[in-house]
């Protein structure tokens, strides 16, 4: 398993578009990858209506957490997208 602590950038934080691009992303490997916000809520970041619903706003520090056979390369691309995306 792998994690990092990433701030969200995104001025929407991950909603509608951001959310739903980050969804697409992280449907790109195998690896299990769930985001963990600091109240200890737990997105599994796969799914839309689970990442829209966690209300995740710009300034927010989350933990991407990833676990599987790409889980490095998981978690790299799925951090540098929350921690470059403008919304």
């Amino acid at each position: 398993m792998f994690s990092k602590k990433v701030i969200v950038k995104s001025v929407t934080g991950l909603h509608a578009r951001p959310g739903t691009k980050l969804v697409e992303l992280a449907n790109n490997y195998t690896s299990d990858i769930i985001l963990v916000k600091k109240d200890g809520t737990k997105v599994n970041a796969k799914e839309v209506f689970e990442v829209l619903a966690a209300n995740v706003s710009c300034g927010d520090e989350l933990t991407v957490e990833t676990n599987g056979t790409d889980a490095e390369t998981a978690l790299k691309a799925v951090a540098n997208y929350i921690e470059t995306c403008e919304g």
